[in-house]
């Protein structure tokens, strides 16, 4: 009877045998130990994979938010220019009806000096 094994079924999915004169309890004790050890490093090494990530994200958001303010400045030079054009056509819109208006008014006395 004493000549048989124990199969355990670890954590990771492997299986080990045991005999019943071995130390079970503190092979499984270290191998927690172990395998906590090996969580908690895989846990801070995807913390930092996570903070870089995030850093780089942060980055990619600074960098497009800089891009947006280089074209709001574009913008606003093509708007001035246009606010500038604007001006210049609503003169020469004032200009031409102005003239407009004297040419109505020296046809106007021109007919009236011919119906005398």
């Amino acid at each position: 009877m004493d000549n048989y094994e124990i199969n355990i079924l670890r954590r990771d999915g492997n299986w080990k045998k045991v005999k019943p004169d071995d130390l079970i309890i503190d092979q499984i004790d270290n191998q927690s130990e172990e395998d906590n050890d090996l969580n908690h490093k895989k846990s801070q090494s995807n913390f930092l994979s996570y903070i870089t990530k995030v850093d780089s994200i942060i980055f990619k958001l600074e960098s497009l938010e800089s891009e947006k303010n280089k074209l709001k400045e574009e913008l606003k030079t093509f708007e001035d220019e246009f606010l500038k054009q604007k001006k210049l056509a609503e003169s020469e819109i004032n200009k031409i009806y102005q003239e407009k208006e004297m040419i109505e008014k020296t046809i106007n006395i021109i007919k009236t000096l011919k119906s005398i």
